[in-house]
């Protein structure tokens, strides 16, 4: 278990911000995140997630619209809450759950969000639910050098079983 000592050793040892990463980097920090949530899975007696691309483009999307449109919360002014943006990227799915993080001053957001995740129950549930089976994450980071992180967790449906849209 994570311990709070443990904890903002992580965020000492992530370092301070300089903003403007590329997306190669980008990418290495939501398989970071991704990969950091599927070893507190494991710990804590729940299957591994699955890394979905198209979920994941869906959290990248999100989280370059809150840089461009900083709005409060997970619902999307334009595109909804998560569940209607899921549908709108033609993503089935059983269930589905969101994480949102966003911090400024660091130069590397991966152990920031997931700690900040682990201390908040909502978040800490969505990370741990054994009901979700696939995980996507995506990062944005403004030209401010604020980081928005996005992971969207989902139970697909099973194969052969229509979805209504």
């Amino acid at each position: 278990m994570m311990t709070r000592r443990l904890a903002w050793q992580c965020l000492a040892a992530a370092g301070m911000a300089t903003a403007g990463v590329s997306r190669t980097e980008e990418h290495d920090y939501a398989r970071r995140i991704f990969a950091r949530i599927n070893e507190l899975r494991e710990l804590h007696g729940a299957v591994a997630l699955r890394w979905s691309e198209a979920v994941a483009a869906c959290a990248k999307e999100q989280s370059v619209r809150k840089v461009e449109l900083r709005f409060p919360g997970h619902d999307d002014p334009e595109r909804g809450d998560v569940a209607q943006r899921l549908h709108s990227a033609g993503i089935d799915w059983g269930r589905c759950g969101e994480n949102i993080f966003m911090e400024r001053g660091w130069d590397d957001p991966v152990n920031f969000a997931v700690v900040f995740w682990w201390y908040s129950p909502g978040h800490q549930e969505n990370m741990l639910n054994p009901e979700y089976t696939e995980s996507g994450v995506g990062l944005a980071q403004g030209s401010d050098g604020t980081w928005f992180v996005t992971q969207i967790f989902v139970n697909p449906v099973p194969p052969g079983v229509r979805v209504r849209r």
